[in-house]
């Protein structure tokens, strides 16, 4: 019984040691991280260059952070228009509701990993500025156009 527990042990430890080395030369060498790692909120944008964001603030209601800020203004003929979307990188515990919850997948989670910065005030970031919203016709658009490639993809 004692005997046992000793080899496996020993068994393990030796598997351990011919494995050879994990780590990386971190700032020369670099880990390819896996795609579902998520790291800062990034906006989206459509083909044109246009932000997908429609301000409907559900990024922002379902932040449990609140370190989402929306500031919009809504014109006259009920456009929206993009003052600031605001990001506070240093409070974000990265968890992704925001992406899930988004209707129209205008924000996702970013791959970049190297967020270390020694002005405090760099960890708030402006995503998008003065830009206006994405209606939800042109998200419409889109989506029909998407759908009419796929359709003529599986046709082949």
């Amino acid at each position: 019984m004692w005997g046992a527990g000793l080899l496996n042990g020993l068994r393990i430890t030796l598997r351990n040691m011919l494995r050879g080395p994990i780590t990386v030369k971190y700032p020369h060498e670099k880990v390819e991280l896996p795609e579902r790692a998520r790291w800062a909120v990034e906006p989206t944008f459509f083909e044109d260059g246009s932000p997908r964001c429609t301000a409907c603030l559900t990024c922002v209601r379902v932040c449990p952070d609140h370190i989402l800020s929306l500031d919009v203004e809504t014109r006259e003929d009920k456009s929206k228009r993009i003052v600031r979307f605001g990001y506070e990188i240093g409070a974000c515990m990265m968890c992704g509701l925001c992406v899930e919850a988004c209707p129209f997948d205008a924000i996702e989670m970013g791959h970049d990993y190297e967020l270390a910065v020694t002005d405090p005030a760099e960890l708030r970031r402006t995503l998008l500025a003065d830009v206006d919203a994405a209606s939800a016709a042109k998200h419409r658009e889109e989506k029909a156009k998407a759908s009419g490639e796929a359709g003529e993809g599986s046709d082949a």
